[in-house]
């Protein structure tokens, strides 16, 4: 289990905390006590919330650049969810002479070890049929 912490599920879903609460006591979902914070599973949170889910299939479908061409923060719709959420993390050059930022067409991104584990379980279960 990958797990992730309250802000990430918050992130992921664009739930408010009441409608997590309300999930959680329904037994949607099953928190894990971990020392003093709760994690929730990544695979649990992707079945129980279709806007978690849109978000982590484009965590695992990423690309520098589409097919088309357009860059990944024009093809990627969530991007900023997922990088609130911790599982991406984007790098934005500044003009080290103006100390400007560049525009997004020069910005690159990564995965974080959560955002590469979340996104390894997810394209495995969905190879093996998990999800029909």
């Amino acid at each position: 289990m990958t797990g992730l912490t309250r802000k990430q599920v918050l992130a992921l879903a664009r739930w408010t905390p009441e409608t997590l609460r309300n999930r959680v006591k329904a037994g949607k979902l099953h928190p894990e006590k971990v020392g003093h914070l709760y994690l929730y599973d990544a695979i649990e949170l992707y079945m129980a919330s279709d806007e978690a889910r849109e978000a982590l299939n484009e965590l695992i479908h990423m690309a520098d650049r589409t097919e088309s061409g357009k860059h990944w923060t024009e093809a990627t719709r969530r991007w900023r969810d997922l990088e609130e959420a911790g599982l991406i993390e984007v790098h934005r050059p500044v003009h080290t002479q103006t100390n400007i930022q560049y525009g997004q067409e020069y910005w690159d991104y990564e995965f974080t070890e959560t955002g590469r584990e979340i996104a390894t379980q997810l394209v495995e279960l969905i190879e093996d049929g998990y999800f029909l």
